[in-house]
């Protein structure tokens, strides 16, 4: 509801002259925005009615969703699921917020039930996202811990553009990518902060996640004082700062490319010359054990072309920021209200948590988001 009024002066402040008819100058407008809050409430009556013929007795039959003697409306199961799902308050303190507002205590039962209830609202929504990565040029992945029953579990990211999605598996590596599915069927590129599970995979391109270089490079540069290390970190530094002067092409011409990798590949070739001695092999499983600044050699050198790509393919990032960003409101959820005690609702919260994450990249609020949803209204 909007409203407005115009306050005007009758008389002159410092001779007293009336100004009633006076011709307005100019007008300043001042705004005070306030929520008033309003409890409907909407009370149907089922009549009985006896047939003359018969004598059947007929009950008049109440509208969809309203099955007990009491029951809540899509504000206040929005209002809910944003709560909990969103805002991370706790059971208790939402009971308390809506026992104070309407004078009903809601129970713990009734308000997971709504969790339940939107969650599993949402499984066309994913899938149809799920199809969207699968045709992106690119898909940023990570992954983070999240105690559920007082056990380890892994939520998995998977972002481009506008899409977010989350899943919870019980475990971290391949068995789990194979389980979610998306990298074994996906063609493009992923980015990722090199882990192992993620390289396994030969199916798709990658990109490693330029920030996690830095901040190893710089680890080398302060422990060991290796020059290679300053010069690569520079390097990497100096190819991102040119292509974030490029708002349109955002990559290196390929005369440019070429002349990165020429001066990339001889940092490492006189870099390796900084390196401790390496070990001999032991003739055992495995390779022998390397120093950090050499596996950080070994990594540079056996994946220059995933390193560099953020420097010839425009929709790579230099950084995996945007997946980590989609994974801090687990880690969130996890510092401020606890750990969740099933995994049904920690699924939940992973599943209602990408949606609202990819309606927020569209420009719209958690509560917005959770009520077009709640009114069947789920932008595909």
């Amino acid at each position: 509801m909007e409203t407005s009024e115009t306050v005007s002066p009758s008389s002159c402040e410092k001779c007293n002259a009336n100004l009633k008819n006076i011709e307005v100058q100019k007008t300043e407008d001042r705004k005070k925005i306030d929520i008033i809050y309003e409890i409907t409430e909407h009370t149907v009556t089922s009549e009985f009615k006896k047939c003359p013929g018969c004598g059947h007795i007929n009950k008049g039959q109440f509208p969809d969703g309203m099955d007990g003697e009491v029951q809540y409306g899509i504000g206040i199961k929005a209002s809910i699921i944003n709560f909990l799902m969103v805002q991370m308050i706790s059971l208790e303190r939402v009971q308390e917020h809506f026992k104070g507002l309407m004078g009903r205590l809601i129970s713990q039962a009734v308000m997971l039930k709504y969790i339940a209830q939107f969650s599993k609202s949402l499984k066309e929504w994913e899938e149809a996202q799920i199809e969207k990565l699968l045709n992106a040029p690119v898909i940023y992945c990570d992954e983070t811990s999240l105690r559920v029953n007082k056990k380890n579990h892994w939520v998995h990211s998977y972002s481009y553009d506008d899409i977010t999605l989350k899943f919870l598996n019980e475990k971290r590596g391949i068995d789990a990518i194979e389980d979610i599915g998306i990298i074994p069927k996906y063609g493009g590129i992923i980015v990722h902060d090199s882990w192992a599970s993620y390289l396994y995979y030969d199916n798709v391109d990658h990109g490693l996640c330029g920030a996690h270089i830095l901040r190893e490079l710089k680890f080398i540069e302060d422990s060991t004082g290796n020059k290679w290390a300053t010069k690569m970190k520079k390097l990497l530094q100096e190819t991102l700062e040119i292509i974030n002067k490029r708002p349109v092409s955002k990559i290196l011409t390929n005369l440019e490319y070429k002349r990165l990798q020429s001066r990339y590949r001889n940092i490492l070739t006189r870099g390796e010359k900084e390196l401790p001695p390496w070990p001999e092999p032991t003739g055992g499983k495995g390779r022998p054990k390397h120093t950090d600044a050499q596996n950080l050699w070994l990594r540079l050198y056996e994946y220059e072309e995933a390193i560099l790509l953020f420097s010839r393919i425009k929709d790579v990032e230099f950084t995996n920021n945007r997946s980590e960003r989609d994974l801090r409101d687990s880690k969130l959820k996890q510092k401020v209200s606890g750990t969740f005690r099933k995994v049904e609702y920690a699924k939940c919260f992973v599943r209602i948590s990408s949606y609202v994450k990819s309606m927020k990249y569209r420009g719209y609020s958690s509560l917005e988001a959770i009520m077009m949803a709640s009114h069947g209204n789920i932008p595909i």
